[in-house]
C-alpha cells in the first residue's frame, strides 16, 4: 500500500513539473515582454520616427518651391465708382501670382541645417538603445525580485513547518506532564512569529507578482508562470575592457553626435553672415496701387535676389565665439559621460566578484546553521538541551535561510547592473 502511494505522488510530482516546466517564464522571455509592451519605448520610437521626418523636411530646402498668391482689396468709399469706364478710378485693386523660387547660395544654412537634423535623428536613435538598456535593467530587478520574493514565501513556511513540527512534540510532552508550561509558552510564541513571518513573506510575494504582471501589461492578479529559482547559477560572463565598453554605450556616442550638432549648429549661425544669392520665376496679373480700369496684361517675371552683409558691428566674430564656446561644453561632456561610464562599470565589476564571495559564505552559514538546528531539536527532545538553545539555533537558522536569498538575489541583481553598464 504504501508503494502505491509514493508511486501516486511521484506520478503526481512528475505532472506537476512538466506542468510547470511548460509554463516557465524566463528572464529572456519576461524581458521581451516588457519591451513589447512598454510605453516609453513607443514614445521614443514614435518621437525618432518624427525626427526622420524633420531630416527629410530639411532636405526640402534644396529644392525649388512653387506658390500662388492672390490678394484683392476694395475702397468701400467709392463703391458707386465700381463699374466706372475705362481710364477712370476702380475702387478696387487684385493679383494674382504663381512664383517659383530657388536658393542659389545660402552662406551653407541649407547645409548646416540638415546636419542638425540628421543628428537630432541619431541621437533620437541612441534615445531608443538607452531606452531599452533601462527597460532590460527594470525587467531583471523585477524577475529577480519576485523569484526573491517566492524563495522567502517559501522558507517562511518551511519555517513555519519546523516550528509546527516542534510545538506538537512539546504539546504532548507538556500534556504527559514530561515539561513545564516555560517550554510551552516559549515556542507558542515562535510559532506564531512564523506564522507572522509567513504572512509578510507572502504579502511581499503577492506584491512582487503585481509588479511583475504590471510591467509587462497583464492584470495584477493574473496567473504567473514559474520563474528561474532566485539561486540557479549566471551563465560566465566576460568582462569587457573600458574602450569596449564605450564602444557599445548609446550615451557615449551620443556625445559625439552631440558635438558634431553643435559644429553644425555653429555654421548655421554664422550663415547669417555670408552672402544670399537666389533666383525666382513669377507669373501673374496686377492691376497695381490705383486701378484705372484698363486690361491687366500677364505678366511673367525673372529676378536675383544678392544679399552681402558688409557690417554688423563685429556680430560675426562674437557668434563665432559663441558657438565654440557650445562646442567646448559637449566635448567636456563627452569627457563626463566617460568617467561617468568608468566608475559605474567597475562598481558593476567590483559587485560582481563580491556578491560570488557573499553567496558562497551564506551557503556555508546555511550548512551549518541547518546542522545545528537538527543537533540541538533532537538534543532537546532527548532532554539533553533547553528550549533556548532550540529557539537560538531556529533563529539562526531563518536569519541564515534570508542571508541567502539576500545573497543570491545581490548576485543576480550584480549581473543586471554589469550588464546594463556594458549594454548588453
Amino acid at each position: 500500500m504504501m508503494r502505491k502511494i509514493i508511486l501516486i505522488l511521484s506520478v503526481i510530482s512528475l505532472g506537476i513539473s512538466a506542468e510547470a516546466q511548460e509554463t516557465y517564464l524566463s528572464r529572456e522571455a519576461y524581458r521581451d515582454k516588457v519591451e513589447a509592451y512598454s510605453q516609453l519605448l513607443k514614445q521614443q520610437r514614435l518621437k525618432a520616427a518624427a525626427s526622420t521626418e524633420a531630416r527629410k523636411i530639411a532636405q526640402t530646402g534644396f529644392l525649388p518651391k512653387i506658390d500662388i498668391t492672390a490678394e484683392g482689396t476694395a475702397n468701400l468709399s467709392h463703391l458707386d465708382a465700381w463699374n466706372s469706364p475705362a481710364g477712370q478710378y476702380r475702387p478696387y485693386t487684385y493679383q494674382a501670382l504663381a512664383t517659383l523660387g530657388q536658393p542659389l547660395y545660402t552662406g551653407g544654412s541649407l547645409i548646416a541645417q540638415k546636419r542638425i537634423a540628421k543628428a537630432d535623428e541619431e541621437l533620437d536613435k541612441l534615445a531608443i538603445e538607452l531606452t531599452l538598456d533601462q527597460i532590460h535593467y527594470q525587467s531583471d530587478a523585477i524577475y529577480w525580485n519576485a523569484s526573491a520574493a517566492l524563495a522567502t514565501l517559501e522558507a517562511a513556511a518551511r519555517f513555519e513547518e519546523i516550528v509546527n513540527r516542534q510545538y506538537s512534540i512539546i504539546q504532548d510532552r507538556f500534556d504527559d506532564g514530561a515539561i513545564s508550561r516555560t517550554d510551552l509558552l516559549m515556542i507558542s510564541t515562535r510559532k506564531k512569529e512564523a506564522e507572522l513571518q509567513f504572512i509578510k513573506a507572502r504579502q511581499n510575494h503577492t506584491l512582487a507578482l503585481q509588479r511583475l504582471n504590471i510591467l509587462m501589461g497583464v492584470k495584477p492578479d493574473a496567473a504567473v508562470d514559474s520563474l528561474c529559482e532566485i539561486g540557479a547559477g549566471s551563465p560566465p560572463i566576460d568582462l569587457l575592457s573600458l574602450d569596449e565598453v564605450l564602444g557599445r554605450r548609446a550615451d557615449y556616442a551620443g556625445t559625439n553626435v552631440s558635438i558634431v550638432k553643435s559644429e553644425a549648429q555653429r555654421k548655421a549661425a554664422l550663415s547669417r553672415y555670408n552672402p544670399q544669392l537666389s533666383m525666382f520665376l513669377a507669373t501673374g496679373w496686377d492691376t497695381g496701387i490705383a486701378y484705372m480700369g484698363q486690361d491687366v496684361p500677364h505678366t511673367p517675371i525673372a529676378g536675383l535676389n544678392l544679399n552681402i552683409p558688409i557690417f554688423r558691428w563685429g556680430a560675426r566674430f562674437k557668434t563665432n565665439r559663441q558657438q565654440k564656446a557650445y562646442i567646448g561644453i559637449q566635448r567636456l561632456q563627452q569627457s563626463y559621460v566617460a568617467d561617468n561610464i568608468l566608475e559605474e562599470l567597475s562598481a558593476a565589476t567590483t559587485k560582481l566578484t563580491e556578491t560570488e564571495q557573499q553567496v558562497k559564505t551564506a551557503q556555508e552559514n546555511m550548512a551549518l546553521a541547518e546542522e545545528n538546528l537538527d543537533l540541538v531539536t533532537f538534543s532537546y527532545n532527548e532532554g539533553r538541551a533547553s528550549m533556548v538553545d532550540v529557539l537560538s539555533a531556529q533563529l539562526s537558522w531563518t536569519q541564515a535561510q534570508a542571508n541567502l536569498i539576500n545573497a543570491h538575489l545581490a548576485a543576480k541583481m550584480a549581473v543586471a547592473e554589469y550588464r546594463k553598464a556594458i549594454s548588453e
